[in-house]
């Protein structure tokens, strides 16, 4: 792979990665309530379950998606479900009427729990799969080992995949503060379930 393909595929993860998404969502929601440091387990657990579809993506999982109907829409069903199960949650949040004590909500996220949601989020999603059978074969060099060019295509998602996790996060917990005293951060919570649920009716109803 030369360094001019490198920098093409770069510049198209940005952009794919700037767009707000399920997993933008998950992390602002995981940055307000807990804080910048436990959400490193959130963008983990993104990078996780994007390396694992880039895996089986490689091991030609995502053609065997793109010509099997049924398990594409086992997949996609699972995947609006838990995301419908998650903006449930979030719709069901209540105010105090003293004000939301954001170290009290902090205590209530664990790393393992917050890994789980987001690695959930991402695995369950099969457009990520034919998404990554699609984008990988256009940025490799059939002539030169295919093994390397994965390995730095992967970890170039990664890094990105990561650091936009982590900005998510960080930007939503700047809010925090002014939202915690404000009794408002509960509006927050429920605007972030309805719009799990509007991305699960979008997913389930959109043609494969």
């Amino acid at each position: 792979m030369s360094f001019d393909t490198w920098l093409l595929y770069l510049f198209a993860v940005l952009l794919i990665s700037i767009s707000p998404g399920t997993m933008a969502v998950l992390s602002m929601s995981h940055g307000m309530h807990y804080g910048k440091t436990r959400s490193l387990a959130t963008a983990l657990g993104s990078v996780t379950s994007a390396l694992i579809l880039m895996m089986a993506s490689a091991a030609g999982l995502g053609a065997l998606l793109s010509a099997t109907e049924y398990g594409f829409s086992i997949l996609k069903y699972c995947g609006a479900a838990y995301l419908i199960f998650l903006g449930i949650k979030l719709l069901l949040t209540k105010a105090t009427g003293q004000g939301l004590d954001l170290q009290h909500i902090k205590s209530k996220g664990t790393p393992k729990n917050m890994f789980k949601q987001a690695f959930m989020v991402g695995i369950s999603n099969p457009k990520d799969l034919l998404f990554f059978a699609a984008l990988f074969p256009q940025f490799i060099d059939i002539s030169a080992p295919q093994g390397p060019q994965l390995a730095i295509l992967a970890a170039t998602w990664a890094v990105i995949d990561f650091s936009f996790v982590m900005m998510y996060a960080s930007m939503a917990n700047v809010l925090a503060p002014s939202l915690r005293t404000s009794n408002k951060l509960h509006w927050f919570d429920r605007t972030s379930g309805a719009v799990f649920i509007a991305l699960a009716a979008i997913l389930v109803t959109r043609e494969n």
